[in-house]
């Protein structure tokens, strides 16, 4: 099931110019996974299967994407270049995608994958244990050199 309906879409597409008649399928669903593969690296989105689920923000950089190439689609015989309006709204629908990937635009209810600290070895419970003959690494932070490897 699609994870944006007709008037998502048409919200961002000017009524006098352009009427969204129906969703290009195969079109949404190339749209839907390069949005979807972009987050799924820092959010769980396999909840996200239908409008109902899908967080507003993200429906909204989907349907952007879709009016973008929307847009282009229906104007590209007009003019020798893109759309200006299509472009317009991509670079929108990419500033949205990058400010939700960087973390200054916020998905409410959504958390992230991320942690607040290393998830990695050594980390802070590491470096709160003495050393030993098996594993000198642990203790505090200190650099030397000289060791056996």
């Amino acid at each position: 099931m699609a994870r944006v309906e007709k008037a998502d879409v048409q919200a961002w597409v000017e009524r006098t110019k352009l009427t969204v008649e129906a969703l290009d399928d195969a079109m949404l669903s190339q749209l839907e996974a390069q949005v979807m593969g972009q987050l799924g690296g820092s959010f769980d989105t396999s909840g996200w299967t239908s409008p109902t689920n899908t967080p507003v923000l993200v429906k909204s950089v989907i349907a952007i994407k879709y009016a973008s190439w929307l847009y282009n689609r229906a104007y590209s015989e007009d003019q020798e270049s893109l759309n200006d309006y299509a472009l317009w709204l991509l670079a929108q629908a990419n500033d949205l995608l990058a400010g939700i990937l960087s973390g200054s635009i916020i998905l409410e209810g959504v958390p992230t994958s991320t942690t607040d600290g290393p998830s990695f070895y050594p980390n802070d419970a590491s470096s709160a244990l003495c050393p030993t003959f098996d594993d000198p690494s642990l203790g505090g932070p200190k650099f030397s050199m000289g060791g056996r490897f």
